[in-house]
């Protein structure tokens, strides 16, 4: 939401220069599909500096494209509401990008200026995240946009190298039935997740599943990045009310049914898991957020989280939510 109104267990990252963008013949498939999304991200900005928010996003947004306000609500009649003639100018640019390895599916996160008209001073900063899908024609789109709003960062200089974290192993594109299988796996992870927040803490169960470059986004403050950073935005003291609080609790495969969507990449070592939960504030109170979550698959092949961002529901959302 860009807010209006390798070896096991170890991820290397590459830079990709600007000035790669174009692909080069030294470039792999999988770097050249990197490349072309990256400068999809670009130019959807572009499309926004140059006519503005509504047709950049209703340009550049999947058919079935999902954006958080702050819950997640169909993308395109989001935009297609917005006043053409709202001058409010809005600009960003990637910071990182990760594609998986069928080169079909990714993602894009980085900060984001918003003024009240071009040429004004920024009154709004944050960092969105995307995450984009191929289309049949081979278009880049947004399948799903989420972000968080923060004080203006100490430096705006250009981003001119976008960090593209990736595994020490490429994957194999999965049949029909094993993508089927694998979005099952990456469910029960998810649920497996929720588990441990319920046991541990949010804190403590991020720490457990994530990968050691974990990218963690909270409203307020700045992303970081790490494991040991984790700690900066998440308090020792958050947790959920559900799901219950036992694994072998015979009813805790229903209590997530609902609470969350999956999406996998074809090569099955990138997916997605977003929706709503629930998070303790006391015993007897609870606050509403609505998340993503990215996953990459190690070269081990476990599922572990590469990006976490939750954003708060106001009481007066949870029930149009």
């Amino acid at each position: 939401m860009r807010i209006v109104a390798g070896i096991l267990g170890v991820t290397a990252a590459i830079l990709i220069p600007t000035v790669m963008l174009g692909g080069t013949p030294g470039q792999t498939e999988r770097e050249k599909a990197l490349a072309s999304l990256v400068e999809a991200e670009r130019a959807f900005s572009r499309t926004s500096d140059e006519k503005g928010i509504r047709e950049a996003f209703l340009a550049w947004l999947a058919p079935d494209a999902i954006v958080f306000r702050p819950t997640p609500v169909e993308g395109r009649p989001v935009y297609e509401k917005m006043d053409p003639a709202n001058p409010a100018h809005l600009i960003w640019e990637p910071e990182v990008a990760e594609i998986a390895a069928s080169g079909e599916m990714g993602y894009t996160s980085g900060p984001y200026r918003l003024s009240p008209k071009r040429g004004a001073e920024p009154t709004r900063f944050g960092h969105y995240v995307s995450v984009w899908k191929k289309q049949p024609d081979g278009a880049w789109r947004v399948l799903l946009d989420i972000g968080v709003q923060h004080d203006r960062p100490a430096s705006a200089a250009p981003i001119t190298d976008v960090a593209a974290p990736r595994t020490g192993r490429d994957f194999e594109p999965l049949s029909l039935e094993a993508h089927r299988d694998e979005s099952g796996v990456v469910a029960k992870r998810m649920a497996e997740f929720d588990l441990a927040v319920g046991q541990r803490g949010y804190r403590q169960a991020l720490a457990k599943f994530a990968t050691s470059d974990v990218r963690v986004y909270r409203p307020g403050k700045l992303p970081v990045t790490g494991k040991d950073r984790i700690k900066d935005l998440v308090p020792s003291s958050a947790g959920r009310v559900d799901p219950p609080r036992s694994a072998a609790s015979p009813d805790a495969r229903q209590a997530y049914q609902g609470r969350f969507e999956v999406q996998v990449a074809w090569s099955g070592d990138l997916a997605i898991t977003f929706g709503r939960s629930e998070q303790a504030k006391t015993k007897s109170d609870a606050e509403t957020a609505s998340f993503l979550k990215i996953w990459r698959k190690d070269a081990a092949g476990n599922w572990k989280i590469c990006l976490d961002i939750e954003i708060p529901v106001p009481p007066k959302d949870e029930k149009t939510g």
